[in-house]
């Protein structure tokens, strides 16, 4: 049953790694476990993978594991429909043909995703192929079952639900810059937008905020001391149900 299985979100930050596993249950979205786990400073793929190891000893055997990758490292594209109408296969073709040649790239140097953002255009967001096989390989090789490679901005819409809906959306920093998301968009910026939610823990005079952990029904202490550094990894894994 999917109830049995445990849903992850993991989020591989410059200094640290941070994960956590929910499961869902007739009562909702139950905390099962967190983690936080250094990563050393000029880490290597063998430093990376001890840790990601430490991480998989923590997990049952039925667990889905979804994985941020840095929006900044991704690129999003808004294409106008083709004139004839095409198959499955042959979209996929044209789009990732497309691309490639506006990015002046080989098309089987990148992997991407795309959605119908209207009647006449699609929404592409574009990654290197090189980096999503090194997270797909980084997993694999730790025992961890991935289901899915997100853009961290494009996670934070999975607290869309749980915001009234006057809300336009929600933005996060990471420590370098704020990564926004609303229910159409998402992206990076230097500054946040002030009609955005700020997420995180701490109430603030200046700012609307959303709790992260808000959508949990059931809470297992101890809980983290700070709790904002986990919002990102809680978002891919409210995203998995």
């Amino acid at each position: 049953m999917a109830y049995s299985h445990w849903q992850a979100g993991l989020h591989l930050q410059p200094e640290q790694l941070v994960c956590v596993a929910l499961q869902k249950t007739r009562f909702g979205r139950a905390l099962r476990r967190w983690g936080q786990l250094p990563i050393p400073a000029e880490a290597s793929e063998s430093d990376i993978a001890a840790v990601l190891r430490q991480l998989q000893r923590e997990m049952p055997r039925y667990h889905r594991l979804a994985v941020a990758m840095p929006a900044k490292e991704t690129l999003q594209k808004q294409l106008p429909s083709p004139r004839m109408s095409l198959r499955e296969s042959e979209r996929l073709q044209w789009i990732g043909n497309t691309v490639a040649q506006q990015l002046d790239m080989p098309p089987e140097a990148l992997v991407f995703d795309y959605s119908s953002a209207d009647a006449n255009s699609y929404s592409v967001t574009a990654a290197r192929r090189k980096e999503t096989e090194r997270l797909q390989r980084q997993m694999t090789t730790a025992g961890l079952h991935l289901c899915a490679i997100t853009p961290d901005a494009c996670a934070l819409q999975n607290f869309l639900p749980w915001m009234a809906q006057d809300k336009p959306g929600i933005c996060w920093h990471d420590g370098e810059q704020w990564l926004w998301a609303t229910r159409d968009a998402w992206g990076c910026a230097s500054q946040p937008d002030s009609e955005l939610l700020v997420c995180t823990t701490v109430q603030s005079l200046a700012n609307e905020t959303f709790n992260p952990w808000f959508p949990l029904t059931q809470l297992q202490p101890p809980l983290p001391e700070n709790g904002d550094p986990f919002a990102i990894a809680l978002a891919l894994a409210l995203g998995g149900y």
